[in-house]
């Protein structure tokens, strides 16, 4: 690599792993407040809490590189078009895809060991975190409901809540149906519960206040009972559930590798490929998803290089806000191919590798723009505005980049004129 080539890499080290840092940070404080907080508090050890935090670490980090190469580039040519290096640059004939190349070739690097990663590390760490998700569940029930959400997990129950004050693990406006019965249909209405698991007892403890109990018995048709109550305990065997840890031989698709859905993929193709097309194609999605998101790193290259030209010295406030909107298109495309294969209005290649192709085409425009000598980034007007702190400064950048690459085409027709 020459010496050009390392000076720029140089440029993106400091700012890589700053932004990294920054990103992760935002994003386990986000999950802090989410998760977390429903279950400090609840009589966990110390230690389960921090793996499950851990554990969770792995699927942020797998969001959060390619955003970091993102900013890192945005704020690397940033400060050299700030200090006019890249106009010096064009002016020695060093074009702007020759300064690109050394980090395409790296992000290449970090590409295949994102996608190593997102195939072999993520899918552990996934299956690890919905385990022990399941354990904490055992000691606190009501942490994995929401308000409005079903809950599958107590044994022959389903318990459905208005809202949840997981403060005080009260459940309001609750339905809950018996399911232990198959002949027996029972349906319990309350005006709060509260669920918890008695370890000692090995038992599910739900009791509920004011509210009714409706049942019908299937092989007594015509019979429906009703009984009205005040306060109602009701216990179901959880032997089997108290805080243990229980390997489990399951695997959804984002606990598996990618040879390992393929290979069920290619046995529900080979048995009924009509009745398993939906688990098909959710698979599928897995695949491509696996494969698609680092090679955003490379297409973000493309489209910070350009960009962080024409932003020049904004420093992190403009690389991040610049950033975040181009992740935030694309995450828009990723979800919403995402959602479209498993409904199975777009295969799932199409819908996996679509952001990359508009960010590729995105970044492809703008580097155009850019490779031409004497011609800055056009970006719209509203974006120039929003990110640019004076729109006559910006004139004048491009008006003294334009005014010395002129007088280096005529200091080189000078020099050939004189050999």
């Amino acid at each position: 690599m020459s010496r050009l080539g390392r000076y720029v890499l140089r440029e993106h080290i400091a700012p890589f792993f700053y932004s990294l840092a920054l990103i992760v940070f935002l994003f386990v404080l986000n999950f802090t407040f989410q998760v977390l907080g429903k279950i400090l508090g609840k009589g966990l050890p110390t230690q389960l809490i921090l793996e499950f935090f851990v554990y969770n670490i792995a699927w942020i980090l797998s969001m959060a590189v390619p955003m970091a190469a993102l900013i890192a580039t945005l704020m690397a040519f940033g400060r050299l078009a700030g200090d006019q290096e890249i106009t010096a640059m064009k002016a020695g004939g060093i074009s702007l895809w020759k300064l690109t190349r050394p980090l395409l070739a790296v992000g290449l690097l970090l590409t295949m060991g994102l996608m190593a990663y997102n195939n072999w590390v993520l899918p552990e760490f996934n299956y690890k975190s919905n385990l022990l998700r399941k354990t904490i569940f055992r000691k606190a029930p009501t942490m994995q409901m929401d308000d409005g959400l079903f809950l599958f997990d107590v044994p022959g129950l389903v318990v459905h809540s208005r809202s949840v004050d997981h403060d005080t693990r009260r459940m309001y406006g609750v339905t809950a149906y018996d399911e232990s019965e198959r002949a027996v249909h029972t349906t319990i209405l309350a005006d709060s519960a509260d669920l918890v698991l008695d370890e000692d007892e090995g038992e599910f403890l739900l009791t509920l206040h004011s509210g009714q109990i409706h049942r019908r018995d299937w092989r007594e048709p015509g019979r429906y009972s009703v009984m009205d109550y005040r306060s109602s305990e009701l216990r179901i065997d959880a032997r089997n559930m108290v805080l243990q840890r229980q390997e489990s031989k399951f695997r959804n698709d984002r606990e598996q590798t990618i040879n390992q859905m393929l290979a069920k993929v290619k046995r529900w193709r080979e048995t009924d490929p009509v009745h398993n097309a939906r688990k098909i194609r959710t698979y599928m999605v897995e695949v491509h998803k696996k494969l698609a998101l680092p090679v955003a790193i490379l297409t973000f290259v493309l489209v910070g290089v350009p960009l962080g030209v024409r932003s020049g010295r904004g420093g992190i406030g403009v690389s991040g806000s610049l950033s975040v909107l181009f992740f935030l298109v694309y995450w828009i495309f990723l979800i919403g191919g995402e959602d479209l294969a498993d409904r199975g209005f777009l295969s799932p290649a199409v819908a996996m590798w679509t952001p990359n192709a508009v960010m590729l085409l995105i970044g492809l425009w703008l580097m155009r723009g850019a490779v031409r000598e004497g011609t800055p980034v056009q970006l719209p007007v509203w974006l120039t505005r929003l990110f640019r702190r004076e729109a006559t400064q910006s004139e004048q950048d491009a008006r003294e980049e334009a005014r010395m690459a002129q007088l280096a085409r005529e200091i080189h027709k000078d020099d050939g004129e004189k050999s």
